[in-house]
C-alpha cells in the first residue's frame, strides 16, 4: 500500500516548497501488516507512523486508529502546537484510541503499537515517539541516523497507561530505553553515540529544515533488511540506497523505495518486519 500527499506551500517565502511523500510494504515474514502511516496538509504538513506489536491481536486496527486520532490531536491543538506536552498528547490519543476501540469490540491489547508523529511548523520538523523508531536526516552528503530501542525488544507503548497491572508489571520489568545515534561524514567518518533513558522518559526529536534536506521518519522495518544467508545488512547501508533520489518532486520517495527494493530482492535481500517510512524535503523552486 502507498500513500503520498501533494506538495504544500508554506507561508515562509514564496516559492519554497515542502515536499512530502510515504511508503508502506508487509514484511517477508508477516501475513498482515501492522504497520500504517498518513500524512496530513492541513494545518501543517505531516507525516505519522504506528507499528503493531505482532504478538498482540488486531495491532494492524490498534495502528490505525492511533495515527488518525494522532492527526485528529494535531488539527485540535493547531494553534498551540509548537508548546505542545510529549505526555499530554500521548495521554490524548491513548484515551480516545481506547474509547474508540471498545466501540468497534477490541480489546485494549490492539493498540500495542509504537507511535511517531513528525510535523513542519516554523522551518522544523518537529518528531514525537513513542515506543521504537529510527528517524534520518540528510544534509548534502551528511546522514545522522537516530535509533530508539528499549532492552529486551520491549517497547514502552502508549497502552500501558490505560492498564494499571500491565503498567506496573512493565514498570518492575527495569527496562530502559535507549538513543543510538550513527553520524556519517563525506569521508564515510563514522562517530557512533549511545544514550540511556528511563523507558518513559519524553523523545523528541528536532531538526532545522533548509533546502534541500532530506528528513526520514521509519518503523523499526528499516532495520530488518538480511541477506539469503540471514545477515542482517548495516542501517546505513540501506538509508543510502533509499536516500539516492532522482527526481525530489512528485512521488520521490515511493519510486525510491521501489526501485531500492526491486534491486534488493535480485540479489536475496528482503525486509522480514513490515516497513513504513515518511519523508519531508524542503525545496526552493525555480
Amino acid at each position: 500500500m502507498l500513500y503520498c500527499s501533494p506538495p504544500l506551500e508554506q507561508t515562509i517565502e514564496r516559492k519554497i516548497m515542502i515536499y512530502t511523500d510515504t511508503f508502506l510494504e508487509i514484511g517477508s515474514q508477516h501475513k498482515v501488516c501492522e504497520d500504517y502511516i498518513v500524512t496530513c496538509e492541513t494545518p501543517f504538513p505531516c507525516v505519522i507512523l504506528s507499528d503493531g506489536c505482532s504478538s498482540s491481536k488486531n495491532t494492524e486496527m490498534g495502528s490505525r486508529l492511533l495515527c488518525y486520532l494522532a492527526k485528529q490531536f494535531l488539527t485540535y491543538r493547531k494553534n498551540c502546537i509548537a508548546n505542545v506536552d510529549y505526555k499530554d498528547m500521548g495521554r490524548w490519543i491513548i484515551h480516545n484510541a481506547e474509547m474508540t476501540a471498545r466501540q468497534l469490540g477490541l480489546k485494549k491489547e490492539c493498540l500495542d503499537a509504537t507511535l511517531l508523529i513528525s510535523f513542519f511548523i516554523d522551518n522544523k520538523i518537529r518528531t514525537f515517539i513513542y515506543g521504537d523508531g529510527v528517524v534520518v536526516f540528510k544534509r548534502g552528503d551528511t546522514f545522522e541516523i537516530t535509533s530508539i530501542e528499549y532492552n529486551n525488544n520491549m517497547p514502552y507503548y502508549l497502552s500501558y497507561l490505560i492498564d494499571e497491572e500491565r503498567n506496573q508489571c512493565y514498570y518492575e520489568k527495569k527496562n530502559q530505553k535507549l538513543l543510538k545515534k550513527t553520524i556519517i561524514g563525506t569521508e564515510e567518518i563514522e562517530k557512533r553515540v549511545a544514550y540511556t533513558f528511563a523507558y518513559d522518559y519524553p523523545t523528541i526529536i528536532e531538526y532545522d529544515l533548509e533546502y534541500n534536506d532530506v528528513f526520514l521518519v521509519c518503523s523499526d522495518g528499516i532495520e530488518s533488511f538480511i541477506d539469503h544467508t540471514g545477515k542482517k545488512l548495516d542501517i546505513k547501508d540501506t538509508i543510502k540506497e533509499f536516500t539516492a533520489f532522482k527526481n525530489l518532486k512528485g512521488m520521490y520517495l515511493q519510486r525510491r523505495l521501489n526501485a531500492a527494493l526491486k534491486n534488493m530482492k535480485k540479489v536475496d535481500v528482503n525486509h522480514y518486519d513490515d516497513l513504513s517510512v515518511g519523508s519531508f524535503i524542503l525545496l526552493k523552486e525555480d
